[in-house]
């Protein structure tokens, strides 16, 4: 393994936090093994360092112009379209294998939707690009981590999509993708859809009808699963590596509620992944106080991963 494996990271929407907590992070982690490559504007990068006293990061790839009129936390069209240039080639580094892993910076799903409707997020976005049919959102960094069955889906459209074939495959996903990039099989722990896990059929049938025959398919198939457990208490199994949770925000209320910092990655992409688990904060934009400690954790994450590609 390269001592100081390449990680790019990208610059996010300008106009948010992003750019901010790159810089942060760049510097916290200077006397570290690392090869950290910024993708962005160097001139917008130079100018907030600057503001911010802050060191440039060593090493920028120049991508996208922003515009001197820039007003941080009122982002325009043309700041989601260098966003997502951003992305675009930062992505490329990581699946040419020019970098060992990516990381990405906030960005504003609407804003760079005025430009490129398809834009749902980073983890639909990459995977599509990467020609990944499912990819696997998984919060880790946390313990127990947290995996997403669905994730950008209106309520109504993700519990329709609880179906045991679904559940069967995210699970073999997680289990191989853990396997992977962490080393080790996981003990997963499964959320149940309705309170109490249905409560025998009381109080639904999906956990019985399509959760519980998936977990045991999933245990046939050699994976370390359980459940379906409630909602609102399978994060206190104290032997859990990790939780598929069946909709976005079942997972994310743990995730953001657990008292270490989590970092959202994507399993099932040729490469690592990883993003601070917060938005682009607008309303502190531009105004030094952002925490740059999510994108540290990111960052320190990718490196490990990389280590296992």
């Amino acid at each position: 393994m390269n001592s100081s494996p390449k990680i790019a990271i990208t610059m996010g929407d300008p106009t948010g936090i992003g750019p901010e907590v790159v810089l942060r992070a760049c510097e916290a982690l200077a006397s570290e093994a690392l090869h950290l490559i910024v993708v962005g504007d160097p001139n917008h990068l130079e100018t907030v360092a600057t503001k911010l006293q802050l060191p440039t990061p060593r090493e920028i790839l120049e991508c996208g112009y922003v515009e001197p009129a820039l007003e941080p936390g009122r982002p325009r069209a043309i700041d989601g379209r260098i966003a997502l240039q951003c992305i675009i080639t930062a992505a490329d580094l990581a699946a040419s294998g020019d970098s060992a892993a990516l990381v990405t910076a906030p960005v504003s799903k609407h804003v760079i939707a005025v430009t490129e409707p398809s834009f749902k997020g980073h983890t639909e976005f990459l995977a599509s690009r990467a020609e990944v049919s499912n990819p696997l959102m998984v919060f880790a960094g946390i313990r127990p981590a947290v995996a997403l069955l669905t994730t950008h889906l209106p309520l109504v459209t993700a519990v329709a999509s609880v179906q045991r074939p679904a559940i069967v495959g995210a699970l073999a996903r997680l289990d191989e993708g853990w396997q992977r990039w962490f080393g080790n099989r996981p003990c997963i722990g499964v959320a149940g859809l309705n309170p109490h896990a249905g409560e025998l059929g009381l109080l639904g049938c999906e956990d019985d009808t399509e959760v519980r025959p998936a977990v045991v398919e999933a245990r046939r198939e050699g994976a370390d699963v359980h459940g379906p457990f409630p909602a609102d208490s399978v994060f206190r199994h104290q032997n859990i590596d990790v939780i598929l949770a069946l909709y976005h925000d079942q997972g994310t209320i743990m995730a953001k509620r657990a008292p270490e910092v989590s970092v959202n990655t994507t399993f099932g992409l040729p490469y690592p992944r990883t993003s601070p688990d917060h938005g682009v904060a607008y309303d502190i934009a531009g105004k030094g106080i952002a925490d740059a400690g999510a994108m540290i954790a990111a960052v320190r994450l990718a490196a490990k991963m990389a280590a296992n590609r």
